[in-house]
C-alpha cells in the first residue's frame, strides 16, 4: 500500500518524474523474457507432455529415465508459472509501481515487485536458495505476517510447519498442495540437518569438498541433486490429486522420501559419531 501511495503522490525518493519514462525498456525486457520462457514451455511440452506419466510405456522405463522425465517435466511446468509471473511484473514496471530507487551506479531499480529471480533460481546450490528465488514478495509477506507472529510457540520448526500449512490452505483444498508443502518442509529439514552434521562431524571433509580443485565436480553433483529432488517434490503440485501423483511416486519407489529418511536416522548417527575436535589457533 505504501508503494502504491508513493506512486500516485509522486513521492518516490530521488526519482525524476519528468521526461520520457525509463520504465518502458525495463518493462519490455521482462515481457521478452516471459515470451522466451513461455516458448520453452510450449516447445518442451510437445516432447514431454504430462500425459507421458500415464502412458503404458512409462512403467516400463528404467528408473533413471523416469527420474529424467520427472526433472524435465517439472522444469517445464515451472516455466509456465515463471512466464506469467514475469509478464505480470513487466506490466507493473510499466506503471512505475516497482520503482525501488537506484543502485550504487545511479541506475534505476525496477524490482520492487519482483516475483521470480531467474539468475538465483538457475545458479543457487541450496534448497533454501531455490525457494527464495520465486514468490519473493509473497515469501516476504508470509515471513512478516505469519511466521514471525508464531514466534510465541517457541519452536522454529513448528512455526515453519504452520506457515507452510497456511500456504497450502491459501492455494486450495487439493491434496497435492499439502503434500507439496510437506515435502518442502522435509527438504528444508534435511538440508539444514545434513549440513550441520557434516560441519560438526566431518569438517575436514567439508573443507575438502569446497576446495577449488573440486569446485566444479561438486557443483555439478549438487545441481543434479537439486534437480532430481525438486522434480520429485514438485510432482504433487503438477497433478494435485492423490491417485495421480501417487502412481508416479510408486513407479520411482518414493526415492525422495528415502532421502528425507535421513531426518529419522540422523539422531542415531549423531549419538554414534562424536563431534570433531576443534583445534584452537595458537
Amino acid at each position: 500500500m505504501k508503494r502504491y501511495l508513493n506512486l500516485v503522490e509522486g513521492k518516490f525518493k530521488e526519482k525524476i518524474l519528468n521526461g520520457n519514462p525509463d520504465c518502458v525498456s525495463a518493462g519490455l525486457k521482462r515481457m521478452f523474457q516471459a515470451i522466451l520462457i513461455f516458448s520453452v514451455y510450449i516447445i518442451g511440452n510437445r516432447f514431454f507432455p504430462e500425459k507421458v506419466f500415464y502412458s503404458h510405456g512409462f512403467e516400463e522405463f528404467p528408473s533413471w529415465k523416469k527420474i529424467l522425465i520427472i526433472v524435465i517435466c517439472s522444469r517445464l511446468y515451472f516455466c509456465r508459472y515463471a512466464a506469467v509471473w514475469i509478464l505480470s511484473e513487466g506490466s507493473l514496471i510499466l506503471t512505475g509501481l516497482t520503482y525501488k530507487g537506484t543502485d550504487k551506479n545511479g541506475k534505476d531499480l525496477w524490482d520492487g515487485c519482483i516475483d521470480v529471480k531467474l539468475w538465483q533460481f538457475a545458479t543457487t546450490s541450496t534448497i533454501r536458495g531455490i525457494i527464495g528465488s520465486f514468490h519473493c514478495n509473497t515469501n516476504l509477506w508470509i515471513k512478516q505476517y505469519v511466521y514471525k507472529r508464531l514466534k510465541f510457540l517457541g519452536n522454529r520448526h513448528i512455526s515453519q510447519a504452520l506457515t507452510l500449512l497456511f500456504l497450502a490452505v491459501w492455494h486450495g483444498w487439493h491434496s497435492g498442495y499439502y503434500v507439496l508443502f510437506f515435502n518442502e518442509f522435509l527438504c528444508l529439514l534435511f538440508e539444514k540437518d545434513f549440513e550441520a552434521f557434516l560441519s560438526t562431524r566431518f569438517p575436514k571433509a567439508k573443507e575438502m569438498l569446497l576446495q577449488n580443485a573440486l569446485k566444479y565436480p561438486v557443483g555439478i553433483l549438487i545441481k543434479v541433486y537439486l534437480n532430481v529432488i525438486l522434480g520429485y517434490v514438485f510432482l504433487p503440485f503438477m497433478f494435485l490429486t492423490w491417485s495421480r501423483y501417487m502412481q508416479v511416486y510408486r513407479s520411482v519407489y518414493f526415492y525422495g522420501h528415502i532421502v528425507f529418511g535421513w531426518i529419522l536416522v540422523s539422531p542415531f548417527l549423531r549419538a554414534l559419531i562424536p563431534k570433531a575436535k576443534v583445534q584452537k589457533a595458537e
